[in-house]
């Protein structure tokens, strides 16, 4: 069926698990209810998952490392009945009202350019992800899915986990994310996709040793640093990618990226909009039941979608565009910068300006950076602030926002 790090849990495990919710009286009537689940066991969190959509019900998962409080106003704000938190089976009993509908995954969305959205998927949307997913992956059943993130978010139950157990492939789902250990994990499956975070595949990169090979490896979440990439294709057969959001899942794969910023061919159960290369534009995605408008700014070219940034992260200078992206690549590049941001602020007199964080290994003066951009970037991209610091803040799901990171007006 699937392992949780070196555990192996069977069919018959989880047979077993689905009694043991008919017999406990909150679960076995959760056809017409919405339950939020915050609980370090991953099996019993899939095993939940997978029989709340047996059973028709709702479910709204929480990441474990949520304190309790936090959880609750989650499951309040997602409109959950109740909530399983921790290692205890006796509900959060938190309300009676009614939902407009239920059969649904629920999820919040990331949140990076304002309030968390709840987001509601059903399960036959979720199907027909699936199906569409696993028709384009260049992946056989004997390819084993390890999946080294969050199993609360989309990318790694839907993507990884739920696509892998519909290919007929036993997932390796992985929660001890010690770099060595899940190398370990890859070289007993040598025959591979990897599911990971562009921060941990750059990490896991560095590591790589005697000659040794990743099969193939998928990203996604956030665009990986041209750099970055560049080293991770040299230690891999294949570098996918694949786009998407909250609203719709997936919605397109690249089975063999060599800039970042293709996202891929859209997959066949949706139809993707974009601006041109010359004309960018924002991304619309439709499927049989709804049109979403991405709030990111893209373009197609030769049936290929490229995503250059939120438009909320785009950076107006004086009426020229400005793409996070670009400059983090040419900060990047400069070999004594390790991370690298850009985003944001706003002067009180000219508007929008570039500003950058960045983490170096070796001490690099400001007029240095400075001199290094010049040799690559136009004078309007050429960041006003830099601001050197030992780490970079992330959100809880390794995503940057350049908005919080923006607040506050340029002296």
């Amino acid at each position: 069926m699937f392992f949780v790090n070196d555990h192996y849990y069977t069919l018959d495990d989880l047979e077993q698990q689905y009694t043991e919710f008919e017999n406990t009286p909150h679960l076995s009537d959760c056809g017409n209810r919405r339950l939020a689940v915050c609980i370090p066991d991953v099996f019993q969190w899939l095993a939940l998952c997978l029989f709340v959509r047996r059973k028709g019900g709702s479910i709204v998962p929480i990441h474990p490392s949520m304190p309790k409080e936090g959880a609750i106003r989650i499951a309040s704000s997602a409109g959950s009945h109740s909530l399983l938190y921790g290692n205890t089976h006796t509900p959060i009993e938190l309300s009676k009202q009614k939902n407009a509908r239920e059969g649904v995954l629920v999820q919040m969305s990331s949140g990076t350019t304002g309030a968390p959205k709840c987001i509601e998927r059903s399960w036959d949307s979720i199907e027909l992800e699936l199906e569409s997913y696993v028709s384009v992956l260049p992946a056989d059943h004997q390819t084993t899915s390890i999946v080294a993130c969050p199993v609360t978010h989309s990318y790694g139950l839907i993507c990884g986990v739920f696509a892998s157990l519909r290919r007929g492939s036993e997932p390796v789902i992985l929660t001890n994310m010690n770099p060595k250990y899940v190398l370990s994990k890859i070289k007993e499956n040598p025959k591979h996709i990897l599911y990971g975070a562009p921060a941990l595949l750059h990490t896991l990169t560095h590591l790589v040793r005697d000659g040794g090979q990743f099969d193939c490896v998928m990203t996604s979440g956030t665009l990986m640093p041209s750099g970055w990439l560049e080293s991770l294709k040299s230690v891999s057969n294949r570098v996918l990618q694949q786009y998407g959001c909250s609203e719709a899942g997936c919605v397109a794969i690249h089975p063999d990226v060599c800039d970042p910023r293709e996202m891929g061919y859209p997959l066949p159960h949706v139809k993707v909009e974009a601006g041109s290369k010359e004309n960018p534009d924002e991304i619309i995605i439709r499927d049989s039941e709804k049109t979403i408008f991405t709030k990111d700014l893209g373009f197609m070219e030769d049936g290929v979608l490229s995503f250059l940034a939120r438009m909320d992260d785009t950076i107006n200078v004086a009426g020229l565009n400005v793409y996070p992206q670009e400059v983090e690549d040419v900060l990047m590049a400069e070999p004594r910068i390790a991370e690298a941001v850009v985003y944001k602020k706003i002067h009180p007199l000219s508007g929008e300006r570039v500003c950058a964080q960045y983490v170096c290994t070796q001490p690099i003066e400001e007029q240095e950076l400075r001199e290094w951009c010049r040799e690559y970037l136009a004078p309007y991209q050429i960041p006003m602030e830099f601001i050197q610091t030992e780490e970079i803040e992330k959100l809880p799901n390794g995503k940057i926002s350049r908005k919080r990171l923006g607040e506050g007006v340029l002296a």
